[in-house]
């Protein structure tokens, strides 16, 4: 499965499509009923996260039953270290064109600036290796890799290669106090896609997350800034949902109608 690069280079905002972020729903059953919550929602489309505990086989017949499509998968740095065959085998039974490298457990982030550019070189080698089947590499960030040395973060040494793609988290962006207008515009075309979840900065821990337009996030004004990227999916999520349902079905309206909007 390749993935053509002007199919890429062609995105703009009126194909951004409004997808699911799974992570959403992973206390709703296993995957078939995160999938068939999913659809129940509203939604054609699904990034994945991690193997599920099944075989490449056995995920992509749960998926194809499913009838949704998966436009990228997330994988922990353990899964990338260790599975990467099984990775790819997937990324092909799925004919998915991004994998997504989200998160390093506290004990195994560095501490030094040749650290992260260790890290940042074993990214790009997995984007090698991940390209010559026609997918794009991207890092997800959090908060901990927006801060750090005088003149760069962890996040700018990541994106100093020329092979890994980025999907900012918009909340986490806000949660850091950053604009994310201002972020994604410096980094517009690594912006492969975005985790669109909203925010309270003022508060702590997972109460400071929202529904999308129950925050402080200026939705309108990130779409203005993802117009002038390579933004394909709009990941609808919220880490510590009290109902993922209405996360989900509110998610997915409130976008959409910032979409219709705007043509």
């Amino acid at each position: 499965m390749q993935l053509g690069s002007t199919i890429i280079e062609t995105f703009q905002w009126w194909e951004m499509r409004v997808s699911a972020q799974l992570y959403t729903v992973r206390n709703c059953g296993d995957l078939g009923d995160q999938l068939q919550l999913a659809a129940a929602c509203g939604y054609a489309d699904v990034e994945t996260t991690g193997l599920h505990d099944l075989t490449a086989p056995q995920m992509a017949r749960t998926v194809a039953q499913s009838g949704l499509r998966v436009r990228s998968a997330h994988f922990d740095w353990e899964e990338f270290e260790g599975r990467l065959p099984e990775i790819q085998d997937l990324l092909e039974r799925l004919e998915c064109p991004v994998a997504v490298m989200p998160w390093l457990a506290p004990a195994a982030r560095p501490d030094t600036a040749e650290g992260w550019k260790a890290v940042s070189g074993q990214l790009s080698q997995w984007a090698a290796q991940l390209s010559g089947s026609g997918v794009r590499l991207a890092y997800h960030n959090h908060d901990f890799d927006l801060v750090g040395y005088p003149s760069q973060t962890p996040l700018e040494m990541i994106l100093e290669t020329g092979n890994v793609f980025w999907q900012p988290d918009i909340g986490w962006l806000g949660a850091a106090y950053l604009n994310p207008v201002e972020v994604i515009g410096r980094y517009a075309d690594r912006v492969i896609s975005v985790h669109a979840k909203d925010v309270d900065p003022g508060q702590e821990g997972d109460a400071r997350w929202r529904d999308l337009g129950q925050g402080e996030i200026d939705w309108s004004a990130v779409l203005d800034a993802l117009d002038r990227t390579v933004c394909s999916d709009l990941f609808v999520e919220h880490d510590e949902s009290p109902s993922p349902t209405t996360t989900l079905t509110t998610g997915r309206r409130f976008l959409t109608d910032l979409l219709k909007g705007r043509i």
